[in-house]
């Protein structure tokens, strides 16, 4: 009930007042509560970002702004309009989709939870493609209810990730409207369904291998979406092409080309990244080289 009041509050609410109440929580989860500090910490450390003690805490303190602007962000969307996301999303290289579009091909579209990650539920507003966003249900049923509502009020279709290979063979089959494929793939795997480790930013650890699979089960090309804050509440999105067919690679080679892209993205700037995620959690459990 109280999550139901609160979401209601925030997507009513100025886009510049929620800024100030963004201010305000930044300041509770990071000197008060701490939330997750410890995780954030371990990450950066553990991290070849090569970092000094200033740049690590400058990092540490400017992600704690983005961490919350972000999902505050994420609820006020709830209510924008097509005018709105144009006003503040901005996108790149949209002839590269385009051009797949015409040859009646999907795509498989492979992001990061980098900067404005969240915002890329308005995409059907600028592309031809449908699009369809695998995700992973959270507990919550109001959060995830909330979630799915939301983004499909701007032509975003979600499905869980248990269901995802089954969905996508269907749609497939049908041959029917183009689709592109989001999936966000560097989070950290359950150990019992990994099959591949690869290191990440210095670090070994079990990778998602989704996309590259559904990329070649279906010979689908394979785009990145390059995601950048412009500045608060400002965001654009560069699609970049990792490879165009993916049955030309050996297997994980794609992986490994979406893995260096996110690095690139964090070497460069490595506050807007979701560092309160355990990434290194099993990095105890790797294999031997």
């Amino acid at each position: 009930m109280l999550t139901s009041i609160l979401f209601k509050i925030i997507r009513n609410l100025p886009l510049n007042f929620i800024y100030i109440i963004s201010n305000f929580v930044y300041f509770l989860i990071f000197k008060v509560l701490r939330y997750r500090l410890d995780v954030v910490k371990k990450n950066i450390s553990l991290s070849n970002l090569n970092l000094n003690s200033y740049s690590r805490y400058r990092t540490i303190k400017n992600f704690y702004k983005y961490f919350t602007d972000l999902y505050l962000e994420s609820i006020k969307m709830d209510s924008f309009s097509k005018s709105d996301f144009e006003k503040r999303f901005t996108i790149n290289n949209i002839e590269l989709l385009n051009k797949y579009f015409k040859q009646g091909q999907s795509v498989v579209f492979m992001c990061s939870h980098y900067s404005g990650y969240e915002w890329c539920a308005c995409l059907p507003y600028f592309i031809k493609h449908n699009f369809l966003a695998v995700y992973t249900p959270v507990k919550n049923k109001y959060i995830n209810d909330f979630m799915k509502k939301s983004r499909s009020r701007h032509g975003l279709a979600l499905i869980s990730r248990y269901d995802a290979l089954k969905k996508i063979s269907i749609l497939e089959k049908k041959n029917k409207k183009p689709h592109l494929y989001g999936l966000v793939a560097d989070q950290s795997p359950q150990i019992r369904t990994n099959n591949y480790w690869s290191k990440f930013l210095g670090v070994k650890v079990p990778v998602f291998t989704g996309s590259e699979r559904i990329a070649k089960k279906y010979d689908l090309p394979v785009v990145y979406g390059k995601m950048k804050k412009i500045k608060r509440g400002y965001y654009s999105l560069e699609f970049k092409l990792i490879v165009e067919n993916p049955n030309n690679y050996k297997d994980f080679e794609i992986t490994e080309k979406y893995l260096r892209l996110v690095e690139n993205q964090l070497h460069e700037d490595p506050h807007p990244y979701l560092w309160t995620h355990n990434r290194f959690k099993h990095m105890d459990k790797a294999p031997k080289d």
